[in-house]
């Protein structure tokens, strides 16, 4: 196991605290069994742009790196290709920041292809910039391997190196791009059928799998294959869809890739289509893990990376995750995570009580409400009809068959009976072949 040294400085006016994010940072290096033996910390205007944490820290962290007999050091933030270099040449130790450790956990976790394209996509950007880099280390370890292993010397290979990376980072956007027309053809085929999209987001180890597990459970779905949940960061970055159904409305459920604070912006930019699914939800369902000290910072950097895909005015939920871990498990909402809620999430969107809800995915607690709030959030543009159409209105038959959700269709003499759920906005075209001539809800 390789001994790690955390580095974090807290900078003017971030966002971020700098206990919060070295605790995460922490959890992150654990994740690939770094042993963590000592961690620093500084405070500045501005990052050093030659080593970024300036000499006398870099005097005080070789010193360190000689009492805990360090392997590696690992940055909180983004270092430039150039710090890099440096910390590693006066250090003479691998030096990696926060990017390249998530881009590690990453390579590690992805399984379908799509999430496999997007990772590739992330570390081609990220080692784009640092081509000479990767060649002096290539050479002081002996030589290089793989597909950056051409013979060659000098600023020619690494014109070599770039276009590899280039031409590998076009092929991998053009794959995703096939890959992103798919999935929204796919989206649109669920819109047409009046089936909403019901996105399930929040920060990594919220409980968003264990959550979709629950109501997988709950309501039997028909496709009733779980989705893999570990108590860990970034147990899984692939998106998983399943088909549930309430009171007879059907939707389509997903579980989305979790979030954490300072998410490189190379992953934001690779994990743009996973992330434009969220956009074309009808309904999120914000996951927030009550027993978290930093369950507010944690909702906020989620809302944040939402907004930044303009994906922040969807209507939503807010469930509370791992209540069982709650010495005094809580009945009444956090107040300062209501109070962010109102202040930015329901500026366009009204408050209303069901908004909020308490689970414990260990016991099954609250499901059942989670389920009914989904159902209330939904069912509110929605309509269950009763129709009767004759079997000579062709057009009518192929309107409901298309754009509603069946509930039962029966056979008659006559005509077609037809129950029904769909989208309010058909209702004038169903009117006239309603039973009773009103909606039933």
């Amino acid at each position: 196991m390789q001994r790690a040294i955390l580095v974090g400085i807290n900078l003017k006016g971030e966002f971020f605290d700098i206990d919060y994010s070295l605790h995460e940072l922490k959890a992150l290096a654990e994740t690939l069994d770094y042993e963590i033996v000592y961690n620093i910390r500084q405070t500045k205007d501005k990052p050093d742009p030659a080593t970024f944490i300036g000499k006398g820290k870099v005097e005080e962290l070789g010193e360190l790196i000689k009492r805990y007999q360090a392997d590696i050091i690992i940055f909180d933030d983004i270092l430039t290709p150039a710090q890099n270099r440096n910390l590693e040449t006066i250090l003479q130790i691998k030096v990696i920041d926060r990017t390249y450790l998530i881009l590690e956990i990453f390579q590690k976790r992805a399984q379908t292809k799509e999430a496999k394209y997007e990772i590739n996509l992330a570390r081609y950007r990220y080692l784009l910039s640092r081509v000479g880099m990767m060649r002096e280390e290539e050479s002081r370890s002996g030589g290089a391997s793989g597909s950056l292993s051409s013979k060659g010397s000098g600023e020619t290979q690494q014109e070599l190196d770039r276009r590899y990376l280039e031409n590998e980072i076009v092929k991998l956007q053009a794959n995703l791009l096939d890959i992103r027309q798919r999935k929204l053809s796919q989206i649109e085929r669920r819109k047409k059928n009046s089936i909403p999209i019901v996105s399930l987001v929040g920060y990594t180890n919220a409980g968003k799998s264990s959550t979709m597990n629950s109501l997988i459970e709950y309501l039997a779905a028909e496709d009733n294959k779980k989705v893999l949940e570990k108590d860990c960061l970034f147990a899984t970055l692939d998106t998983y869809s399943r088909k549930l159904t309430y009171n007879n409305l059907s939707y389509i459920l997903t579980d989305t890739i979790g979030f954490i604070s300072k998410l490189p912006t190379t992953l934001i930019q690779s994990f743009y289509y996973t992330l434009e699914e969220v956009k074309n939800s009808d309904l999120i369902v914000y996951v927030v893990d009550i027993s978290s000290p930093y369950a507010l910072t944690e909702f906020e950097i989620t809302y944040k990376v939402l907004e930044k895909i303009g994906a922040s005015q969807i209507p939503f939920i807010v469930v509370f995750t791992k209540i069982d871990k709650l010495a005094n498990q809580r009945t009444n909402l956090p107040p300062q995570i209501l109070s962010y809620v109102s202040q930015n999430l329901t500026s366009n969107i009204s408050y209303k009580e069901y908004r909020f809800t308490f689970i414990n995915n260990k016991d099954k607690l609250g499901i059942n409400n989670l389920a009914e709030a989904i159902y209330k959030e939904l069912s509110a543009n929605f309509l269950h009809l009763h129709l009767n159409v004759p079997y000579s209105d062709g057009k009518m038959v192929n309107l409901i068959e298309e754009h509603a959700q069946i509930i039962a269709k029966t056979y008659l003499n006559d005509f077609i009976y037809y129950d029904i759920m769909t989208d309010e906005k058909y209702y004038s075209l169903y009117a006239k072949y309603e039973e009773s001539n009103q909606s039933v809800s």
